[in-house]
């Protein structure tokens, strides 16, 4: 995920709040339309206040690539841990 920061500029809550929904592969962009950030004992998501604070970031293929692959990661992870995995759609999980 650390392409996403440097090829994107994306700030580390936005990354971490970063839903595969989110992400469009064959228009080559991504949304930012959530913020995630962990505290002391839990994941705080924040969510825009106006639809003017969501934003459009175009993605170049070398970084589609490594989300592609990540996909592939937590897939796996899906199948090792099944019903102990707790499915929040986060590409940084």
């Amino acid at each position: 995920m650390f392409s996403l920061a440097i090829y994107t500029g994306m700030r580390r809550g936005e990354i971490l709040g970063l839903r595969w929904g989110d992400i469009d592969f064959e228009k080559k962009e991504l949304k930012v339309i959530q913020t995630a950030n962990w505290t002391r004992d839990d994941l705080v998501i924040q969510h825009p206040k106006t639809n003017d604070s969501i934003r459009r970031v175009k993605l170049f293929q070398n970084i589609i690539d490594d989300l592609k692959e990540r996909y592939k990661q937590i897939e796996a992870y899906k199948k090792e841990y099944g019903d102990s995995y707790e499915d929040n759609d986060l590409v940084c999980c």
